[in-house]
């Protein structure tokens, strides 16, 4: 399967990482990668912006609605600025030939992973 490197799941599977790909990269160990790595930033940027709202202030102002709303407007605004900026330029999503997730289940029922080859 080949897999380009400008692509945003090849960004994010690199991420923390201070070695590039390996030539024996299969796709079962890159998709497990890409999630475990995806879950960890979703994970980070409702704890991070929670932790900060608990340090400045103090626990008795601390109610479960202005939590609950701080939380809630910490996912809705940026995807609904992603959403604005789409409508504005009028791009749009374009899946690719190659789904990873797609790949990633056929090769599971296949019981067999492909390698990877990154391409520019």
């Amino acid at each position: 399967m080949n897999i380009k490197r400008n692509s945003w799941h090849y960004k994010i599977s690199l991420l923390g990482t201070d070695t590039y790909e390996k030539s024996t990269d299969s796709l079962c160990l890159y998709f497990w990668r890409l999630v475990l790595k995806s879950a960890g930033i979703l994970l980070l940027s409702i704890i991070i912006p929670c932790l900060i709202y608990a340090y400045f202030t103090s626990p008795f102002v601390i109610s479960t609605t202005i939590m609950v709303v701080f939380v809630i407007s910490c996912v809705a605004l940026p995807i609904s600025a992603i959403w604005y900026l789409r409508k504005l330029t009028g791009s749009q999503l374009k899946i690719p030939g190659e789904n990873i997730a797609f790949e990633f289940i056929k090769a599971k029922k296949n019981k067999i992973c492909p390698l990877i080859k990154y391409v520019d």
